[in-house]
């Protein structure tokens, strides 16, 4: 068991199209093509969150860190859904979890920590409140699979 059905009630769904070129030789998606995927899901989610879409009109933020579990192999020609949403809201960062399914079945769970900048110095800023409130909207529990 896991608390995907518990994500699932907080997160928000984002289907991903899968290209033929994603897969590698051994038949599957490869990988660093799966972080490629769970990136577009981030804006996609943040763009429906926001209205807005980072680096163009949104909040400037950059990755600090991207930590994935590759629990499942990911195969083309499936329906692909990243559930997206927020586990963790700090001063100047905040943490988005994503769970790629397929089938129903979670295959790759990783985690986003986003750090908010400041337009001119580049320097990390405070979440203003409403913000922060934005966030805390979409927050849930990490993924874990033994539930």
């Amino acid at each position: 068991m896991s608390n995907f059905e518990q994500i699932q009630a907080i997160a928000t769904p984002i289907e991903i199209q899968l290209r033929w070129s994603d897969q590698d030789i051994n038949g599957h998606i490869n990988n660093v093509n799966i972080l490629m995927l769970v990136e577009e899901a981030r804006i996609q989610a943040t763009q429906q969150w926001t209205q807005t879409t980072p680096g163009v009109d949104g909040t400037r933020r950059v990755t600090r860190a991207l930590n994935t579990d590759f629990n499942r192999e990911v195969h083309y020609g499936k329906e692909t859904i990243v559930w997206v949403w927020i586990v963790r809201v700090g001063q100047t960062s905040f943490v988005f979890g994503q769970l790629l399914e397929q089938d129903g079945v979670p295959c790759v769970y990783a985690e986003a920590t986003m750090v908010r900048l400041d337009a001119d110095t580049g320097k990390p800023k405070p979440h203003d409140e409403a913000y922060r409130r934005l966030l805390e909207t979409h927050v849930g529990p990490a993924y874990d699979p033994k539930a």
